[in-house]
C-alpha cells in the first residue's frame, strides 16, 4: 500500500510540473486568459525593438511544456522540422544579429484571426504580416495555425504550425481582414 501511495503521489507531482510554467518563468494572467489573448501575446512576446532582445521569457510561459513549433518546409530548407519551443529560440537566436550594424528589430503582426473552440480546447488561424520594427513595409505574410487547450485556470498553446505566401501561395479571403 505504501508503494502505491508513493506512485500516486509522484504522478501528481510530475503532473503538477508538466502543466506549470518553467521554473523561474513568470505568466502574466492576462496573456493567458483566452485564445485570442495568447495568440496577442506570442507576437508581442517575439517584437524586438532594433538592440534589444526577443521577450523569451514571456514566451516561454505561453507554451505547455510538451509544445511543438512547426516552421514552414521553405524556412528549413525543405526539411519538415518539429521544434521544441527551446530548439526554436535557438533557431531564431543563431539567425538574429541583434546590436548588429544592420539590426532594424522585427516584428510580426496578428492581422485577422479565426477562432475554433469547444469545450477545453482551440484552434485559431492567425493571419499575420512580418515587418521590420516601426515600420509598415509588409516583408512577407503567412498563417499561424494555434492549437491550445485551457487547463489550470489558463490557456496553453500546445502547437503551432504555419506557411507563408511565398511557398503557399496568396492567402485566402476569408482569412483575411
Amino acid at each position: 500500500m505504501r508503494t502505491r501511495y508513493r506512485t500516486l503521489l509522484m504522478c501528481a507531482v510530475l503532473l503538477t510540473a508538466a502543466t506549470g510554467p518553467a521554473i523561474g518563468q513568470t505568466t502574466r494572467p492576462d496573456d493567458v486568459a483566452s485564445p485570442e489573448a495568447i495568440v496577442a501575446a506570442a507576437y508581442e512576446a517575439i517584437a524586438r525593438p532594433p538592440a534589444a532582445d526577443f521577450d523569451w521569457d514571456r514566451f516561454r510561459s505561453l507554451f505547455h511544456p510538451a509544445a511543438q513549433l512547426i516552421p514552414s518546409t521553405e524556412q528549413r530548407g525543405g526539411q519538415l522540422d518539429v521544434l521544441s519551443v527551446e530548439g526554436f529560440i535557438e533557431w531564431i537566436d543563431a539567425g538574429t544579429e541583434v546590436g548588429g550594424p544592420g539590426d532594424q528589430g522585427f516584428s510580426e503582426d496578428g492581422i485577422h484571426n479565426v477562432t475554433e473552440r469547444y469545450g477545453d480546447v482551440a484552434h485559431v488561424f492567425s493571419t499575420y504580416e512580418k515587418h521590420l520594427y516601426g515600420q509598415t513595409e509588409n516583408l512577407g505574410r503567412g498563417i499561424n495555425t494555434f492549437q491550445m487547450v485551457f487547463n489550470g485556470g489558463r490557456w496553453w498553446i500546445l502547437s503551432i504550425a504555419w506557411d507563408e505566401e511565398v511557398g503557399a501561395g496568396p492567402i485566402p479571403e476569408k482569412y483575411l481582414p
